[in-house]
């Protein structure tokens, strides 16, 4: 009877026993599997975020950014005059100093600026930081919204939509946006920069106000050297009628 005992308790030891291993295994199988879910899982997200990555051209940008409206900040280092460019130094969320800087070409979407607001922009915007919204990208620059970020009163951050101010003080005027219209993200942004453009009309700023009043000028002066002229040739006209008469007498 003991030794019935001892048999079935060697057996139960010895079902417990293996039971533990193969419990053992598979929950090391499922740590296994769970640290290769997140592994995956983090690599995926790292490839969405790009937290490291300092975006040099317009090609860096992933698509997603544009379609997701992702922002950006950077600052912006010098402008290109032949295209009215921002060349910004994009800052990564992450910024790890062994990764080298580069400068990428930004226009602001949605307007021509003109040769004062380029100068605007000189004075207002380089050596700044801002925040970019991704809209679209060329093959030599990437169309984005563009914010300046800069202190208030309280020294607070405040945040200057770059297009709409430069359309409302007259230095840029409204670029044809038929393509990207059609985004309902972006109507909002359109709408406030032909918002900002009846203010400009309605205050007569703009280059339009600065062309026809000079034109005018013009052709007052124009017409002042024409009589000028007229008045001369006839003034040397008498002298030359009497040069005969004083030379009799």
């Amino acid at each position: 009877m003991s030794e019935n005992k001892n048999f079935i308790m060697d057996e139960i030891n010895s079902v417990f026993d293996r039971f533990a291993n193969l419990l053992e295994r598979d929950i090391k199988g499922v740590h296994i599997g769970c640290y290769s879910v997140a592994l995956i899982s983090l690599t995926i997200a790292l490839r969405k975020v790009r937290p490291f990555s300092k975006f040099k051209r317009p090609n860096d940008i992933p698509n997603h950014f544009i379609n997701e409206k992702r922002e950006l900040t950077g600052q912006v280092k010098s402008i290109d005059p032949n295209g009215t460019l921002l060349m910004v130094e994009h800052k990564p969320l992450v910024d790890i100093p062994l990764i080298k800087s580069g400068q990428l070409p930004v226009k602001i979407s949605g307007i021509n600026v003109s040769g004062l607001g380029m100068n605007w922009i000189q004075s207002v915007v380089v050596n700044r930081e801002i925040k970019f919204v991704p809209v679209s990208k060329d093959a030599d620059f990437l169309q984005c919204q563009v914010i300046l970020v800069q202190k208030n009163k309280n020294k607070r951050d405040e945040l200057l939509n770059v297009g709409e101010s430069l359309v409302k003080i007259g230095f840029a005027q409204l670029a044809p946006t038929h393509s990207l219209a059609q985004d309902p993200a972006l109507l909002s942004y359109f709408k406030k920069l032909q918002a900002a453009e009846s203010v400009a009309l309605r205050n007569q700023l703009g280059l339009k106000y600065y062309i026809k009043p000079t034109k005018a000028a013009l052709r007052s002066l124009a017409r002042n050297l024409t009589n000028l002229s007229k008045y001369l040739t006839f003034v040397v006209q008498q002298q030359i009628q009497k040069v005969p008469q004083m030379a009799r007498a």
